[in-house]
């Protein structure tokens, strides 16, 4: 699969506070010009619903009708850890570039993602499948522009865009009872995907050269598709997956400045 490179709307907020930021450097000249600042976060990105995959059927020789179920983002994965580590540098107090290193993961569920329903016996089978943790690395530049340069609370509005690398994700699917299901399937491919994000928050300072944090923002990624096979035995030739454009990451942070 190939990557694009494309400006997209959900980059246009990230790319003028970027702007903001490089253009700060050459008119800074408030007291807390040229601090370089260091911060550690930790926290969890929300899921928001969304069409994991729609509904498909299939016919069963001798048997039925196979059924894949239309399925949920959250029927398929649960929030799971993120960490980062940043390294700004304030051009003004207000203003401080950054470059950004990111983890983060989201859990694969167990679930019943169909099921095979006999018309002679008038009985259903579930098809049962254990989805494989999603983890991705992201790295990114972005400007945080806070609105106040005085006060030991502070809050702040933060974008930037970069570049994310996703793992390939794998699920097994089970039918009780029939063995020709491939026992590990990837289903989405491992992939390099642009990235832009908006964040806001707030920052406390508990001495002259540590700050805590708190932020909620809205990240967006460009979305994968792939197609599988891996029902074929079931008479369902292929069915597409997809994974979500958007999360809403939540981290806690602590910031050292020097």
């Amino acid at each position: 699969m190939h990557s694009r490179i494309l400006i997209r709307p959900a980059a246009l907020v990230p790319m003028a506070l970027l702007a903001l930021g490089t253009t700060a450097v050459a008119s800074a000249s408030s007291y807390d010009q040229g601090q370089w600042v260091t911060t550690f976060m930790a926290g969890s990105g929300l899921i928001p619903n969304g069409s994991f995959n729609p509904e498909v059927s299939g016919n069963l020789a001798d048997i039925g009708t196979a059924t894949i179920d239309h399925m949920q983002f959250r029927d398929v994965f649960k929030a799971g850890p993120s960490f980062s580590i940043e390294t700004g540098y304030l051009t003004e107090s207000n203003v401080e570039p950054f470059a950004r290193l990111s983890y983060s993961q989201m859990r694969g569920r167990d679930a019943d993602v169909g099921s095979i329903h006999s018309d002679l016996l008038d009985t259903s089978t579930p098809i049962s499948a254990s989805f494989g943790d999603m983890d991705s690395w992201a790295l990114n530049v972005g400007t945080r522009y806070f609105l106040s340069d005085s006060g030991s609370l502070r809050t702040y509005i933060a974008g930037y865009l970069g570049a994310d690398r996703t793992d390939a994700l794998h699920a097994h699917f089970q039918v009780p009872g029939l063995d020709a299901m491939s026992p590990r399937e990837e289903i989405l491919p491992e992939e390099t995907r642009f990235d832009a994000g908006v964040e806001g928050g707030v920052a406390w300072q508990v001495s002259n050269t540590t700050d805590l944090s708190l932020s909620v923002g809205a990240q967006y990624m460009d979305p994968r598709r792939d197609h599988t096979d891996a029902f074929a035995p079931l008479g369902i030739d292929e069915v597409q997956f997809t994974d979500p454009r958007w999360s809403i990451p939540v981290n806690l942070g602590v910031n050292f400045r020097f």
